[in-house]
């Protein structure tokens, strides 16, 4: 609510100093319009850091000029008033349109910022409910102290899709995905999705029943999806902490 109101007032000062500039009739009004027209182009081009620096140039360039201009070729006293006018209009709408730019930008970040966050709070993405990447570490922690602790074995999988075709990766992604939560045991394995690839974390398992999962999980897969060849390619390694999960993860992302 604070926001909007903010917005709403520097989007009416905009238009208001722009209506002001447009519709009085004032030195120089022809160029200045043209100047205040290429300047907001320019300030909402130009990167953030260096748009105040470039309205503060612009409002004291046209200052020097009307100065120089009065100072050498006006005689009357009623003009130069009408300098200063010019030059407070031309300055507000600089300064107003400045605020509303980072007013609208600060808004974008807040936004950004509150989507990381739900990111950061949701457990599960997609249409399949497949754990979020950061879920997913979450809850690898836990399982990887447990296996370390009863020393028993856990497996990092990764399933990539190798089909070129981008019309039809994200179908076969979500088949992998349906696929996957059918073939993991739910409450000892995790199993997550990032790009074109699938992450799994085996729980309590050796390298042979990794073997016969996947066999299942190609079974599954076949029943997905009617595809003469395999749409994926599998890499497996086994991990014992966290440390070799995490360089698991970034090899394969």
């Amino acid at each position: 609510m604070k926001n909007n109101l903010k917005l709403g007032i520097l989007i009416l000062m905009v238009l208001g100093f722009g209506w002001a500039l447009f519709s009085l009739v004032l030195p120089f009004s022809t160029e200045m319009l043209l100047v205040a027209g290429l300047s907001i182009l320019f300030m909402t081009l130009i990167h953030e850091r260096y748009v105040f620096l470039y309205g503060i140039s612009i409002i004291l360039s046209y200052g020097v000029f009307l100065t120089v201009f009065a100072f050498f070729f006006t005689q009357r006293p009623d003009l130069e008033i009408m300098y200063v006018y010019s030059h407070l209009l031309f300055t507000g709408f600089i300064l107003s349109f400045w605020l509303l730019l980072n007013q609208i930008k600060q808004i974008g970040y807040e936004a950004s910022e509150l989507r990381r966050q739900v990111q950061l709070l949701q457990k599960y993405h997609g249409e399949t409910d497949i754990l979020t990447v950061n879920e997913f570490t979450e809850q690898a922690q836990w399982v990887l102290k447990t296996t370390e602790r009863r020393q028993e074995e856990a497996w990092f999988v990764e399933i990539t899709i190798n089909t070129k075709n981008k019309r039809t990766q994200q179908n076969i992604k979500e088949s992998l995905e349906r696929a996957t939560l059918a073939t993991i045991r739910q409450k000892f394995d995790l199993a997550t999705s990032t790009g074109q690839s699938i992450y799994l974390l085996l729980k309590d398992i050796d390298e042979e029943g990794v073997r016969l999962m996947m066999e299942r999980y190609r079974d599954k897969v076949k029943q997905e999806l009617n595809l003469l060849d395999s749409p994926y390619e599998v890499r497996k390694e086994q991990v014992s902490n966290l440390n070799e999960l995490s360089r698991a993860l970034g090899r394969a992302i």
